[in-house]
């Protein structure tokens, strides 16, 4: 197993543009789908690219009080992403069940 195969790298913006083209060129078969798709605001990251091209979504700066900024941490680390990952899943849950 080569350094680019381990399970554990992140991909890079030349892997995900090698999966759109062969998405584009073999896209999937109602056959080859087991169960539902769910896709929504809470199942997709937009986060900011790593490195120096600009992101695909704005910076937003929140005060959170001690207590609750622990809270944050410890869920970060629990679900091995990002402090601003579990941000933007519970503001997008929380608007989705607050719609209207």
């Amino acid at each position: 197993m080569s350094k680019d195969d381990a399970p554990d790298r992140r991909l890079s913006a030349d892997d995900y543009e090698r999966m759109a083209d062969d998405y584009a060129a073999n896209p999937v078969r109602d056959t080859e789908i087991l169960g539902p798709v769910e896709v929504g605001l809470t199942v997709l990251r937009e986060g900011r690219p790593s490195g120096t091209r600009p992101g695909k979504t704005p910076g937003q700066s929140v005060r959170l009080p001690t207590a609750l900024r622990e809270r944050l941490a410890a869920r970060a680390e629990r679900e091995a992403v990002s402090q601003s990952e579990v941000i933007r899943k519970a503001v997008a849950e929380y608007l989705d069940r607050h719609a209207g």
